[in-house]
């Protein structure tokens, strides 16, 4: 209780007013692969270094046509050239970036940008600040006309990710992409609310009752009924657990159907878990299938169908669907959209927009949580 306390007086009692502003390097445009970019400064003049080297600026007005070879980078702006055998940074506010040898649209990004050559084209880490990169992560995540509770939920549950996924992407030289295998960021944000969001949330985020920061998981729809952790994963996480969402039933992606030849889901079943579908009673809990709420594993078959890797390989939008027959088709009706664990999106939007607010969703989709300012949790965790 006096931890609780503690946690709700000093949210922001203990913030340095001059504390220096944390950055995310994140690995940008790594679905497309380029030799030829053009890269212009957004705000202001950016400098240039080359190995390590300053080598002055590109001003406003200018660009930079930057080509990737092997082992090398040459560069050419209206007034330098530059050669660079390990990499490029420009320092700036901010820079918009075009391929040049392929159809692209020019995204613009906060921050600064690294280009290093590699065999496959240019690796780019983009050096954003936080409050930024989690504005262009709502921003490509969840976009526009969301109610500001919305984007304050995502803004807190976006920090909270990122931080605590920083080491995914060490071995790259960044510490996480711009895919969906972290967070999805397609550079800065455009909507005013959105900013506004994360401005009233700065420095926020969810941790557990042992003061670590928490798995901000999300997913599309629930379908009904979060998932815990350890249905689906391998470790349990306290906050982590079920819970009954009736907010999303009537989302977008509440339902979906998908038909499947017979013969093709039987023969599936018997290839890779080794089911006897020569077995009446086996064939029969595999064609008819109706769960009275989320289940694990396929009901009445030997070995253990697990759903997780049903889900996967069948290509299905959740692992919370019912099973009938129709012909020579088996019909599955499926609840939900995602793995079903921590926030359903499409629950939290409904939330909202009938005035929750978003410390109401986040207690909602994870448990017993406490969200504390960054510069708070070093004093938590040395005894309070």
């Amino acid at each position: 209780m006096l931890r609780a306390c503690l946690l709700s007086l000093l949210l922001h009692t203990l913030a340095p007013a001059n504390a220096q502003e944390r950055t995310m390097k994140v690995g940008v445009l790594r679905d497309i692969h380029m030799r030829e970019v053009m890269v212009v400064p957004l705000k202001s003049a950016m400098s240039v270094t080359v190995d390590g080297k300053s080598m002055g600026q590109l001003v406003l007005n200018d660009g930079l046509k930057l080509r990737c070879e092997t082992g090398a980078i040459t560069g050419k702006s209206l007034g330098a050239h530059y050669s660079a055998k390990k990499s490029i940074v420009l320092r700036g506010n901010g820079f918009r970036i075009r391929a040049l040898d392929r159809k692209m649209g020019e995204r613009q990004y906060p921050g600064s940008i690294e280009l290093r050559p590699t065999p496959m084209g240019f690796l780019m880490i983009a050096n954003v600040p936080l409050e930024e990169y989690v504005a262009g992560v709502i921003q490509s995540e969840a976009g526009k006309d969301r109610a500001l509770e919305y984007y304050k939920m995502q803004a807190v549950s976006c920090r909270t990710y990122a931080l605590a996924s920083q080491r995914r992407h060490l071995a790259d030289g960044f510490e996480v992409c711009d895919q969906t295998h972290c967070q999805v960021f397609h550079g800065r944000n455009k909507v005013d609310t959105i900013e506004l969001a994360v401005q009233a949330t700065k420095d926020l985020v969810a941790v557990d009752p042992e003061i670590q920061l928490i798995h901000a998981t999300f997913h599309s729809n629930c379908g009904g009924e979060t998932l815990n952790a350890e249905d689906l994963w391998s470790k349990s996480e306290a906050y982590l657990v079920s819970t009954t969402d009736t907010f999303c039933l009537r989302a977008p992606h509440a339902q979906w159907t998908k038909r499947v030849p017979r013969a093709q889901w039987l023969g599936y079943l018997r290839r890779t878990y080794g089911v006897d579908i020569g077995d009446a009673a086996m064939v029969q809990a595999a064609t008819s299938y109706a769960p009275p709420c989320r289940d694990i594993y396929l009901r009445g078959l030997q070995p253990p169908v697990k759903l997780g890797k049903v889900r996967t390989d069948m290509g299905f939008n959740s692992t919370y669907f019912n099973i009938r027959s129709e012909g020579d088709q088996l019909v599955f009706e499926g609840r939900g959209f995602g793995h079903g664990i921590g926030l359903c999106q499409e629950g939290a939007m409904h939330m909202a927009r009938s005035g929750r607010s978003y410390t109401e969703i986040l207690h909602h989709y994870f448990a017993e949580v406490h969200l504390v300012d960054l510069k708070t949790i070093d004093f938590f965790r040395d005894g309070y």
